[in-house]
């Protein structure tokens, strides 16, 4: 049988990325015409031509005002006030008949174009652009959207891509997309990390869980006060400066002037360089004033110009760790994303806000991270018998269910969000002698980062190193209690306790000694 050609696709506010799981199982991302991996996500027009992508970016310095940007995020929205001032510097944004309109003045005319029919327009240059690529028609694609997206806007997304001749195989969380390309829910092991994705535009994190090779959202935060825009103007006002300095006028006077346009294109480069190197050039050929700028500057002043850039980002995965319930201590990786991650304060931030146990992972190119994780989506679905259908939300544990321990203690076998139906089995060790297992089953709750550390204090000024770790979670609501009836155990006895939660949301509790074969059942009806 024929593989099906099967495409992930990015469509980011500011850049889209496109990328297909090669014949070696790797993830390989399509270049577009001008050879680039990363395509802009920007229309233009110049006299009747229209322009997509890097030669639509182009023409944002000498043709600003026909120039379209932001389209994407304006899917599913109404016009406002504030959503035209947020296009200032662009192609203007009027409330026409079909509500907010892109207007453009070209030779033959005015054009006029929702963000409906620009994102149409755009999906249909990215599907040619892969088509040429790989010399095949594409017959489905799987698409990485933002948490922060409504329903409103993600069918939008789904009817700009029908429209486009995109068949839409499934709208994918950008923060599981992330996951997966990262390998989270391709072992058997269950792990609870954190996904930072810092765009051009704003930032992303959430809370993945990944139980049984299923992988949900657990929570989530959005802030639009930190993105690679942020990071670029910081590095802008420096150059500017320094202009200034060297006999040239203000460039920051007119926010969307062409020498600022100019300035901002040219720092890409420099933010980019700085990510690998310890110094790095800005040069703009007659930035103002017919004078030319060359400057450099060190990672360690970008650094220091930038580092209240970074509190908004600390903030929103404060944010999504309590959204979630979980601590900075249960979180075992963190996994970095966005093109905007690259920079390395960002990353030693952020590294710093976790445990020195917890591993900080920023691999490959960070801002293909999400096309190449829909890519293994698409992949999987190509290998499907099945026709694959849009993803729906899976039910999920809605608190950490385990044994009681103390009245301060729980063990937790099956974590909040934990994706149903879920079966986890355990075993408790008994002392030697014993003739009767009690377990008591409980629902909990995590503790309080700050009640951890303060029990962690307690014990290092007691000298105490033998005893155990503080409750990571207390119980919050006693379930059930059995007693197991056994002959008298030994060394080698174990009980083994299985959980097991449907979809309905009962919970059933099975204890069983292996060796004699006796068993003990409690079942629990779903809490309201």
């Amino acid at each position: 049988m024929a593989t099906k050609t099967y495409i992930g696709l990015s469509l980011g506010t500011d850049n889209s990325v496109i990328a297909i799981i090669n014949k070696e199982h790797g993830a390989e991302v399509i270049a577009n015409e001008d050879g680039e991996h990363k395509t802009p996500t920007y229309i233009a027009f110049s006299g009747d031509e229209e322009y997509h992508g890097s030669q639509a970016k182009h023409q944002l310095v000498r043709n600003a005002e026909s120039t379209l940007q932001g389209f994407v995020g304006m899917l599913g929205t109404e016009y406002s006030a504030e959503l035209a001032a947020a296009h200032q510097g662009y192609a203007r944004v009027e409330d026409g008949p079909r509500g907010a309109e892109f207007v453009v003045a070209t030779e033959s005319g005015e054009v006029r174009l929702t963000a409906h029919e620009a994102t149409v327009r755009y999906l249909g240059r990215l599907r040619t652009t892969a088509e040429a690529y790989l010399g095949r028609t594409i017959e489905g694609a799987v698409l990485g959207v933002p948490m922060s997206r409504t329903s409103a806007q993600r069918a939008a997304i789904a009817q700009a891509c029908a429209e486009a001749g995109l068949p839409l195989l499934q709208l994918v969380d950008e923060p599981v997309a992330a996951a997966m390309q990262y390998g989270v829910g391709q072992t058997a092991r269950d792990e609870t990390v954190l996904v930072v994705d810092v765009g051009g535009s704003g930032a992303d994190v959430a809370v993945v869980v990944s139980t049984g090779g299923l992988v949900t959202v657990a929570g989530s935060a959005h802030t639009s006060e930190v993105s690679g825009k942020h990071l670029d103007m910081v590095l802008a006002k420096h150059f500017a400066g320094e202009f200034q300095k060297q006999g040239g006028p203000d460039v920051l006077e007119q926010t969307h002037g062409k020498p600022m346009r100019k300035l901002l294109q040219a720092v890409e480069v420099t933010k980019r360089t700085l990510s690998a190197a310890p110094t790095a050039p800005c040069a703009v050929e007659s930035l103002a004033g017919g004078m030319d700028y060359n400057g450099t500057i060190t990672r360690t002043r970008f650094d220091i110009l930038a580092n209240k850039a970074y509190a908004p980002l600390e903030a929103a995965i404060e944010q999504a760790l309590e959204a979630a319930g979980y601590s900075t201590e249960q979180i075992d990786q963190v996994l970095l994303c966005g093109g905007a991650a690259r920079v390395r304060k960002l990353q030693t931030r952020v590294a710093l806000m976790f445990p020195e146990s917890t591993q900080v992972r920023s691999e490959g190119e960070l801002d293909e991270v999400v096309a190449s994780g829909c890519a293994a989506q698409a992949s999987l679905l190509a290998q499907s018998a099945e026709p694959a259908q849009a993803a729906v939300s899976a039910q999920v544990l809605n608190a950490p269910v385990g044994l009681r321990v103390s009245s301060e203690r729980m063990e937790p076998v099956l974590l909040k969000n934990t994706p149903l139906p879920a079966k986890r089995t355990v075993k408790v060790v008994l002392p030697a002698g014993e003739t009767r297992a009690y377990i008591a089953v409980s629902e909990g709750e995590s503790v309080p980062k700050a009640e951890v550390d303060e029990d962690e204090d307690e014990d290092e000024e007691s000298g105490d190193e033998d005893d155990e770790e503080p409750p990571r979670y207390r119980p919050s609501r006693l379930l059930a209690e059995m007693i197991l009836e056994l002959d008298e155990a030994t060394d080698a006895t174990r009980v083994e306790v299985s959980f097991f939660v449907g979809t309905d949301g009962k919970l059933t509790v099975t204890a069983t000694e292996p060796v004699s074969g006796k068993t003990i059942t409690a079942e629990i009806p779903a809490s309201n």
